[in-house]
């Protein structure tokens, strides 16, 4: 089993050496069993099996079942947590080595995302809330903000692939919005040990226009967000962008149901509670 994962500050700029919070999501997970007949698997499914087939020399014909409560496609580290959950479940019948399951999970996320940022496996997989830099590798970082933190599916799949692809393509002309992203996610370590939930809020809404002045909005996330901004304390995309997921901070759970209701209302199509 695997839980999923939301950002809360620096994406795209963890692309580009610069620091990422993100937070594990109980909200959501993913469940796989080993089985013997068979059962459906997509392609991601089978890509991941053969691999750990092949790396463990498992002579057994079995078919992976799963049960997921995680939207694909939507920035909530769905598909690190589908190669967790079926890398753990053969640990578990097989006793494969600590070492084949980080390679598995690995090289799952490079076959689904090309160039992973690497910090979906490294909450999901470390099953923690996470500072993560791709030169200095993960932290723990903890704070409590007796907050929640809402999280509104737009209904719309976002494309890792394509969004990080656009941004690198465009990295002259976005380079000032990513050194911005990662400032403004240094300043967010601060305030979050300083549970300072009004600096949080404001350091999300800056992040959140510069990730729409890179053009990784649409109308449906900014018709959430304009909902959300009137009713919370802030507001972005979380992960990739192009479609997926936002997050909204509120002080507590009486103005996150509020919140929810109006999401809903707006079109999203699935809120999610999180103590934060």
């Amino acid at each position: 089993m695997a839980y999923g994962k939301v950002i809360l500050f620096g994406e795209h700029s963890v692309v580009y050496g610069k620091n990422a919070i993100a937070l594990l999501l109980k909200s959501v997970k993913i469940e796989a069993d080993i089985v013997y007949e068979y059962v459906f698997e997509n392609e991601h499914v089978k890509f991941i099996k053969k691999n750990i087939i092949e790396k463990s020399n498992i002579k057994d014909r079995v078919y992976i079942k799963i049960k997921s409560t995680i939207p694909s496609s939507r920035g909530l580290g769905s598909s690190a947590a589908l190669a967790v959950s079926i890398a753990m479940a053969f640990k578990k019948r097989y006793n494969i080595s600590d070492e084949i399951v980080k390679t598995i999970v690995f090289e799952a996320e490079k076959w689904a995302h090309g160039n992973p940022s690497g910090i979906d496996l490294a909450v999901i997989f470390n099953n923690q809330n996470v500072l993560f830099n791709k030169k200095e590798g993960i932290k723990n970082i903890d704070f409590h903000l007796n907050a929640k933190l809402v999280i509104s599916d737009s209904g719309i799949r976002g494309n890792t692939k394509k969004a990080v692809s656009m941004v690198a393509k465009n990295y002259n002309k976005f380079e000032k919005y990513i050194e911005d992203l990662g400032k403004i996610t240094d300043d967010a370590i601060i305030a979050l040990k300083n549970s300072d939930l009004k600096m949080v809020g404001n350091l999300m809404n800056l992040a959140q226009n510069n990730l729409k002045l890179m053009n990784l909005s649409n109308d449906m996330i900014d018709e959430l967000i304009n909902v959300s901004k009137e009713n919370s304390l802030g507001s972005k995309i979380t992960g990739a962008g192009l479609g997926g997921c936002i997050i909204s901070l509120v002080e507590n759970e009486k103005k996150a149901l509020e919140l929810k209701k109006l999401l809903i209302k707006k079109g999203a199509k699935k809120v999610w509670l999180e103590d934060i």
